[in-house]
C-alpha cells in the first residue's frame, strides 16, 4: 500500500463504516497465528472448512464433503477463531458453525443411545 493511500485511510468521514473498518486493532501476528492454525490442518481438512461454510455442516457431511472424524479438527480450528474478538463477523461465523457441528454431533450421540 502506497502512503498516499495510507494517508486517505486516516481521512475518512468519522461516521462512515469505513472508518470502522480500518481502525479494528487487528494485530498481524493474529492474522499469522491463525493462518499457520489453517496450515496445520493440512490441505484435506482445508477443504472440508470451505466446504461447510460453503453449503452448511448437515448438507456437507451427508454429501460426503465433510468426514465426521474431522469434525474435532474443524472446531478446533473455528474456535481459534472464535477466541479473537477482532476478527469482527468471522467471529459470529465460527460459532455459529462450532454450534452447528455440535448440534451434529450430539444428535449423532442420541442415535448411538436408542
Amino acid at each position: 500500500m502506497a502512503a498516499q493511500d495510507l494517508d486517505s485511510l486516516t481521512l475518512v468521514n468519522p461516521d462512515s463504516n469505513q472508518e470502522e473498518e480500518f481502525s479494528i486493532p487487528l494485530n498481524i501476528s493474529d492474522i499469522i497465528t491463525i493462518c499457520r492454525e489453517f496450515n496445520e490442518l493440512g490441505t484435506k481438512i482445508q477443504k472440508q472448512v470451505e466446504n461447510i461454510l460453503e453449503f452448511g455442516v448437515k448438507e456437507s457431511i451427508h454429501t460426503g464433503l465433510v468426514k465426521q472424524k474431522s469434525l474435532p479438527y474443524i472446531k478446533n480450528f473455528l474456535n481459534s477463531i472464535s477466541k479473537n474478538a477482532y476478527f469482527g463477523d468471522a467471529v459470529t461465523q465460527a460459532e455459529e458453525c462450532i454450534h452447528l457441528i455440535s448440534e451434529y454431533e450430539s444428535t449423532l450421540v442420541n442415535l448411538d443411545l436408542n
